[in-house]
């Protein structure tokens, strides 16, 4: 941590880090569902100490003017940048990588130059091991209902990666002066013909406007903005909610033998999108204030006052597989366990089972003709 609060890392021209096993000096990698690193060869432990650090929330309008941003290789230790030739998505991997996580291409591209980025404050770790995550991506295999009957077996050959997600949370205190209207219900008697043609009398809904305005405050509290966008928006939804109070201050060794995607969405631009999330409630909270039996807003002008930030990372497993040519993607809340995927569709089974239910609706009116 610098004198001004910012977080530093590795400068561009340093040797990354490494994590020698003291057993047998391999390489040692995070340990998930553990505060330690583990050697694959000797299964030697190393506890990863947070000593007195905190996770700490920067200002915001300070962050644009003058934050401090470092090389992605500074992300993690032994790390090298990457991007995918396929799909663009780009990443700082610790060892060999044979293919995108994101999408199943088979080459990436090393970037030997590359812009500065922001260095992650807090991590939240893999709580979920590999073998944990493939049991749980086996039985969502199982329960798709008219899959392709290889799919189980496409997916397994390209296999789960491990990876860190880049997102950023912000926090605001937000003041809302609205105008609209509030709308009140009545009711009058209105005379109608049956059907028999008599003539009947009914109540009536109608509503009185009256015009309304007011300022109303909302504070919120890590609002989650996902950085990536190398994943569709509804699989990155269907990851939430994440135990953000788990959070521990960002450590190079918890990225050991994982990928981390560097974010695509800057700072900037994810309080623009956390604006969106937060619209929701300050429009609910305005029709609370409005009152009546009806609501309609007309304007709102949002003020935020105190705005803060991190930047984080949040783990998830992922497996990216292509099947005629389309490329489709399972994700696992490494910290959950919850699963949420993309998957294909067999017009050979969705064929067969409309011949099947055309074939016993016509059994079913054959039946009922010969019983008459």
């Amino acid at each position: 941590m610098s004198d001004d609060g910012w977080t530093s890392a590795t400068a561009p021209h340093e040797q990354p880090r490494t994590f020698p096993c003291d057993g047998c000096g391999a390489s040692l990698t995070f340990k998930p569902g553990t505060d330690a690193l583990e050697c694959p060869h000797c299964g030697h432990r190393q506890v990863i100490a947070s000593g007195e650090r905190v996770i700490e929330e920067y200002d915001f309008r300070d962050a644009l003017r003058r934050a401090r941003t470092s090389a992605p290789a500074a992300l993690a230790s032994g790390g090298k940048s990457v991007r995918c030739e396929g799909c663009g998505a780009e990443t700082v991997i610790t060892g060999q990588s044979a293919h995108c996580a994101f999408c199943g291409a088979p080459v990436v591209l090393v970037q030997e130059r590359d812009a500065a980025i922001f260095v992650p404050d807090s991590v939240l770790p893999f709580k979920i091991d590999a073998r944990a995550a493939k049991e749980r991506f086996d039985a969502w295999v199982r329960s798709r209902w008219f899959a392709p009957g290889d799919l189980s077996k496409r997916a397994r050959a390209q296999g789960l990666d491990g990876v860190y997600l880049p997102y950023w949370t912000y926090d605001s205190r937000t003041s809302t002066r609205y105008s609209g209207q509030r709308g009140e219900h009545y009711y009058v008697s209105e005379s109608y013909k049956d059907a028999e043609g008599k003539t009947q009398t009914r109540q009536v809904q109608r509503t009185r406007w009256y015009p309304a305005s007011g300022v109303v405050s909302v504070d919120f509290d890590d609002v989650l903005v996902c950085a990536s966008e190398s994943l569709p928006l509804k699989l990155i939804e269907a990851l939430e909610p994440w135990d953000l109070r788990e959070l521990r201050p960002y450590d190079p060794g918890f990225l050991s033998g994982f990928v981390t995607e560097r974010y695509k969405l800057g700072l900037e631009a994810g309080f623009r999108r956390a604006e969106e999330r937060m619209s929701p409630q300050i429009e609910a909270t305005i029709r609370r204030d409005i009152g009546g039996d009806e609501q309609r807003i007309s304007g709102m002008v949002v003020h935020h006052e105190g705005v803060t930030f991190k930047h984080c990372l949040l783990p998830l497993w992922i497996t990216s597989f292509r099947y005629h040519e389309k490329i489709f993607r399972v994700t696992v809340n490494a910290r959950t366990g919850g699963i949420a995927g993309e998957r294909p569709y067999s017009a050979v089974k969705i064929a067969s089972l409309v011949i099947l239910l055309i074939a016993v609706v016509v059994g079913i009116v054959f039946l009922t003709r010969g019983s008459r």
